[in-house]
């Protein structure tokens, strides 16, 4: 485990014993090392000391700003608040939840605003600043994706990041040791916050300040470096076939399940096998697996355990569960007859009843998707005047597309002319919405709050 004592915890990110002129960070037109990394937290410590406030959002384009201002505030002994977006109105609504918002965009709030730019900062005199004593109970707040329901809040500790970082360090860390990362999923979720920035900051290496966007910009920034590419199903299936390959150390991707097709065409584009991660913002790591053939199962990670629970549910425990009783799954799992691997089969908190009736929305997207016309598709439910109804986001196929015209209500007619073969009339769709694609946040999860803003 000699990656393992490789990974350094939070509180030695900024010890003396690493080289002052390493680099830290890097975008276009900008570098930051050690000694730089070191002087912008201090300097925003002082700004942080100066105010009393307990709970700080963090709101970055930047992700080297993101890590400069975690970092002051965990050493000033307050709580980071990761709203997991940078949308105003919401975070209004989420105004109860913190109480000053830290930021390198142009936003204003009903509180108070403090903007931090590391570009505003390089003359501050901190020569004779030293870093204040770091607490052991430190943890930051963050939300769940609410790719099935609203977001939820999430108390992570430090120690749990840290103890995280350390078990991935000795999986991967050899792989990784020459690796600059480079991330399309950012900081402020989980995954982003542990394979994007823990990660890296923990080993010593290199992170991109900015989110890949383009397959582009990770064929140009591989002629410059050795990547390890953090990112999810939506990007690698979106990988442009005429452009050049490149050869990546790791490519990590989380958020939800790659095909086998995709698979094998990260290994075509950046020479290695995708490392896919199972797991969730409660829980943390989970399990791994690599798709060299179709439908790999999963492994746990080691000091995960998997218990039994009520309902044919499993319960997670590890070191980086802060819950002592571990974290009920969502997920229905197949587990084998090892212990140590499974088989993902759907979410279990996807039931829905009406009308006395159990409906399963997985079934109603899995009859959906059976039919030739259909690409994806995306089924929820809707609240209106107290009543639950269900509705379908569809994408059509692009033959279905091209053939004759149909009216939407005769499009409409058939789909659940279809669907009363198998499900009860109450389960068939009463709303439906025909997208050019299903709308997926940055770590290729559906997001609850855009599929419901379909049908407003």
């Amino acid at each position: 485990m000699h990656s393992a004592r490789m990974s350094l915890p939070m509180k030695n990110w900024l010890d003396e014993s690493r080289d002052p002129q390493q680099w830290v960070a890097w975008r276009e037109g900008a570098v930051w090392s050690q000694a730089t990394f070191r002087h912008d937290v201090l300097a925003l410590i002082r700004q942080i000391r100066s105010a009393p406030h307990q709970r700080w959002a963090l709101c970055f384009a930047d992700n080297y700003h993101f890590a400069v201002a975690m970092l002051a505030v965990f050493y000033c002994g307050c709580i980071p608040v990761l709203p997991g977006h940078h949308r105003q109105l919401q975070l209004e609504e989420q105004r109860h939840e913190f109480d000053a918002l830290l930021t390198d965009l142009p936003l204003t709030l009903s509180c108070p605003v403090f903007v931090f730019n590391s570009a505003h900062v390089s003359d501050a005199d901190v020569k004779g600043d030293s870093l204040p004593e770091w607490r052991d109970d430190l943890f930051l707040i963050l939300f769940t994706s609410g790719s099935t329901g609203s977001p939820q809040k999430v108390i992570k500790p430090v120690r749990c990041l840290e103890a995280e970082s350390q078990q991935l360090a000795g999986y991967y860390g050899e792989s990784l040791k020459a690796a600059w990362f480079v991330a399309s999923v950012p900081p402020h979720h989980m995954y982003g916050l542990t394979f994007g920035l823990m990660l890296p900051m923990s080993l010593g290496r290199p992170f991109y300040a900015a989110n890949l966007e383009y397959h582009e910009q990770l064929v140009e920034l591989a002629q410059e470096h050795f990547l390890a590419l953090v990112s999810s199903p939506a990007f690698l299936q979106r990988m442009d076939s005429h452009l050049a390959a490149v050869t990546c150390s790791q490519v990590f991707s989380a958020g939800g399940t790659l095909l086998a097709e995709d698979a094998t065409r990260v290994v075509r584009h950046c020479g290695v096998w995708p490392v896919e991660i199972y797991g969730t913002t409660e829980t943390g790591i989970i399990a791994n697996r690599q798709q060299q053939k179709p439908d790999s199962h999963w492994t746990l990670f080691e000091k995960v355990q998997l218990t039994g629970h009520p309902d044919d549910q499993f319960c997670v425990l590890s070191d980086w569960v802060p819950q002592p009783d571990g974290v009920v799954l969502g997920d229905t799992l197949h587990l084998l007859p090892d212990g140590k691997r499974f088989e993902l089969a759907g979410r279990k908190d996807r039931i829905v009843k009406i009308a006395e009736q159990r409906i399963s929305l997985g079934e109603i997207e899995m009859r959906l998707l059976a039919m030739k016309q259909i690409t994806d598709v995306s089924v929820l439910t809707l609240q209106i005047k107290g009543r639950l109804y269900i509705a379908a986001a569809v994408v059509l196929s692009e033959p279905d597309l091209q053939d004759e015209p149909m009216t939407q209500q005769a499009r409409i007619a058939l789909l659940r002319g279809a669907l009363r073969d198998w499900l009860p009339a109450v389960a068939i769709p009463r709303f439906w919405r025909f997208v050019p694609a299903i709308p997926h946040n940055a770590q290729g999860k559906r997001t609850y709050a855009e599929l419901q803003d379909l049908f407003v």
